[in-house]
């Protein structure tokens, strides 16, 4: 626990002096010497970067608890000093990156006001890379805080100011105008760069302008892959950053940072689709200058000439540069891009795409213990950048190699490579060590009914694995491609658009998508849906985000209403269920009140008692048959899970995403409880009676997560301990949830499945012909994991 961030009368930490609300109003604090000191020893820890997650909780224990003095205000150190603290609570494991992105713009204001153009450049770049990888909403409950007084007071100064001024803006200033809690996360990220990189030119320092163009070049081509409808023109903004880069990187002194540097930057413009500009082939030039003749930078030099010449179109000659690139990264000690290069040859040599791709595919698969979970430089996911191209393309090839439904061979080895891919991706978000390999679920455990589903988003296709178990017979195993050749770009829109009217908009757009959506998800597989069926789904990319519940076919008919539906990260994490069982053990915890911690600020839940109450009842909160703990702390919970037995956990209070999975947590009384201390917890359950049945998180957005999390925090819960969860996609209100959830007990206690009881539950409001009919309640809910 993070101790030395709480507040006393004697004592100034991170939360007193960093936080914008508190920047113009300190009347006391630590010395510049002091606030210097604790500045340089925290970062001398943060200099590892993500390579140690733990460097950041010891360098905010470093920063927390300084004496607190009535000296004057010395604002350079306290930008330095918040800068710190933004950068430790960026990564740390206790951290928060709402916190770390309050933090820093606490550090921009101090550095603004001391006109400290250095501790501007690097508080700005840190805010960047904290908001380039904050959740595209809140996941807590409490709504979103309103821009603080002293922001707003800095804004209504500089404002005036920059009324009576002529000049043009100053990226700095303009970032700190801007209300940045209405903006995308790009656009925050983006702002950040622009006033690190305009501070740093001042500096004339081109290693750190480099970098921060750099990181303005990656941010917006992930931005571009987001937004298909803006794609090129964020992918010429993506370009001219790379390129602006090349010329400062050039000026660099060191030969090793300037190779780094100028490689990546090389490689950031032809990502952007850039092969003819003049700067690309003098970016290429300067590499060979500045390389040691090392095998990976000859490698890495072999590969960008490569592809200068593939994206102007000689094959021929792009392909020799490719084979001199394998054969040098083999010589490596490790040769951790050898699974790039192989995909790059595919390219060059599409007559023998398939050996190539295949071929990147098994060096990655023995390589990939090897690399780090995240890019030195650019925080980026390896998985991201290194794994997820070689297993969508070694999907592609099987399944193309897929002549037939009837030719199962490839489509068997693309199911395990798409297995392999979600293994690796769930590694990924919570390192390998805490998520060893595990053997998926056998085909032959499906029952009567069973269908399982993997949709699979290309970039030109949409691809459908089914596997269904029919009365009677064998499983029946399967390969449909969308007859319309839907994109992954088409797919994405289609969600997004869809969620987002379901999620947090008044009105019946998503009908229509819902309805394209089930007819290139669901109708390949329509004529195996009954009454008696359980779909189980392994969503690809955004599809984890998609309500299936929802989806309706051109008679209206929703998906809900023909199948039980359950959604799963990876069968390798989740077994089917036992449906004999006898009356089910319930732990209740919630909170009600509201709390205040270094990972934020929790607003008072009115509804969570009686929601606590029903779940301990089993759907009547007069039964109590259950045990319920209100406004509970983790001894609390550690004392009722080790007592005795538990099947299900239900927890109504708030609980956080937070930005990387391995630090989501839940929230006590007076403290965060991660999801990996719950793992603990819910081991000395194991130790009584065995895996807890099901998790209920029921506070808004538990579903969500980014990209590499793999279902968010309900996707966490599984991974802990848990045979299934239920969580929720967006907020939704203390009445929606209460009377979906006594349905849902009521229905369970009867000794109806997960995923029956769940669908049960959705079809009891569906038809209840009043408030709690709309999608917008039920469909939130979903189930994760085990189904029967």
């Amino acid at each position: 626990m993070l101790t030395g961030l709480v507040s006393t009368q004697a004592q100034a930490n991170p939360l007193e002096l960093c936080q914008p609300s508190a920047a113009g109003s300190l009347s006391s604090a630590p010395d510049a010497e002091t606030l210097t000191a604790a500045a340089a020893n925290a970062e001398s820890i943060l200099a590892v970067g993500l390579a140690d997650l733990t460097a950041g909780d010891r360098a905010l224990e470093e920063l927390g608890s300084l004496p607190s003095t009535s000296s004057s205000i010395d604002r350079a150190s306290l930008s330095a000093y918040c800068s710190a603290a933004g950068e430790a609570m960026r990564i740390a494991q206790e951290g928060s990156a709402t916190r770390a992105q309050s933090f820093l713009i606490g550090a921009l204001i101090h550095a603004e006001d001391a006109e400290d153009r250095e501790m501007q450049a690097n508080a700005a770049y840190r805010l960047a890379l904290v908001s380039a990888a904050l959740p595209v909403r809140p996941n807590a409950r409490s709504a979103r805080a309103s821009r603080s007084a002293e922001v707003q007071r800095f804004v209504s100064t500089r404002s005036a100011d920059a009324a009576a001024s002529s000049s043009a803006p100053v990226p700095c200033v303009d970032l700190l105008l801007s209300d940045l809690s209405f903006q995308s996360n790009w656009a925050v990220a983006s702002k950040s760069l622009e006033c690190s990189i305009a501070a740093t030119s001042d500096l004339e320092q081109p290693l750190p302008v480099a970098r921060a163009k750099l990181q303005l070049a990656r941010v917006t081509l992930t931005e571009a892959g987001r937004l298909p409808e803006a794609r090129g023109e964020l992918m010429r903004e993506a370009a001219n950053a790379a390129l602006d880069g090349v010329q400062s990187a050039a000026s660099i002194t060191s030969a090793d940072a300037r190779f780094e540097m100028l490689a990546r930057l090389t490689e950031s413009a032809l990502d952007a689709g850039i092969f003819d500009d003049p700067r690309m082939l003098g970016a290429v030039n300067l590499l060979a200058a500045s390389s040691d003749g090392s095998a990976s930078r000859e490698a890495w030099r072999m590969a960008l000439m490569g592809r200068l010449l593939l994206g102007g179109g000689e094959l021929e000659g792009a392909a020799s540069y490719f084979r001199q690139a394998i054969l040098l990264e083999s010589q490596a000690a490790q040769p951790l891009r050898i699974a790039d290069w192989h995909l790059l040859l595919a390219e060059a040599d599409p007559v023998n795409r398939g050996n190539h791709v295949m071929q990147a595919y098994r060096v990655l698969e023995e390589i990939r213990p090897l690399l780090p979970r995240y890019d030195t430089v650019t925080q980026e996911t390896m998985f991201q950048l290194r794994m997820r191209p070689v297993f969508t393309a070694a999907v592609d090839v099987q399944l193309e190699n897929a002549a037939s439904e009837q030719n199962s061979g490839s489509i068997v080895i693309a199911q395990q490579i798409v297995e392999s891919f979600r293994q690796a991706e769930i590694q990924s978000a919570f390192g390998a060590d805490c998520v060893p390999p595990r053997d998926p679920v056998s085909l032959s455990q499906l029952q009567d009914g069973e269908i399982l589903l993997y949709p699979i988003l290309l970039d030109d296709r949409l691809e459908l694995i089914y596997a269904a178990k029919r009365p009677g017979s064998e499983v029946e195993y399967r390969r449909v491609t969308s007859a319309d050749g839907a994109s992954r770009d088409r797919i994405e829109q289609l969600v997004r658009d869809t969620t987002y009217s379901l999620g947090y908009g008044l009105d019946d757009d998503w009908i229509d998508g819902s309805k394209e959506l089930h007819r290139l998800l669901i109708e390949p597989i329509d004529h195996l849906l009954g009454d008696d069926s359980s779909l189980i789904i392994i969503p690809d990319g955004i599809l984890r985000r998609l309500p299936f519940a929802a989806l309706q076919n051109e008679a209206g008919e929703l998906l809900i209403e023909r199948a039980d539906i359950s959604v799963s990260p990876s069968l390798a994490y989740t077994q089917p269920g036992d449906s004999e069982r006898d009356r089910p053990q319930v732990l209740a915890a919630s909170l009600s009140k509201s709390v205040e911690l270094t990972r934020g600020n929790f607003a008072e839940l009115r509804g969570t008692k009686r929601e606590g109450d029903i779940a301990a009842g089993l759907g009547n909160a007069d039964e109590q048959s259950g045990a319920h703990l209100e406004n509970f702390t983790a001894s609390d919970l550690r004392e009722a899970l080790g007592s005795q037995p538990v099947d299900i956990l239900h927890l109504a209070t708030h609980a956080s995403f937070n930005g990387r999975s391995d630090r989501s947590f839940i929230v006590a009384d007076g403290e965060a409880i991660l999801l990996s201390e719950l793992r603990d917890l819910l081991g000395a359950n194991q130790l009584r009676g065995g895996l807890i049945s099901l998790i209920i998180l029921s506070a808004c957005e538990t579903a969500l997560g980014d990209d590499q999390a793999s279902m968010g925090l309900a996707g966490s819960a599984v991974q802990a301990g848990a045979e299934s969860a239920v969580a929720s996609l967006w907020e939704v209100d203390d009445a929606g949830t209460l009377e979906l959830m006594t349905h849902f007990y009521r229905f369970y206690a009867e000794g109806q499945g997960r995923a029956e009881a769940m669908r049960n539950a959705q079809l009891t409001l569906i038809r209840s012909d009043n408030v709690y009919s709309d999608p917008r309640v039920w469909a939130a809910f979903t189930l994760l994991g085990a189904w029967r």
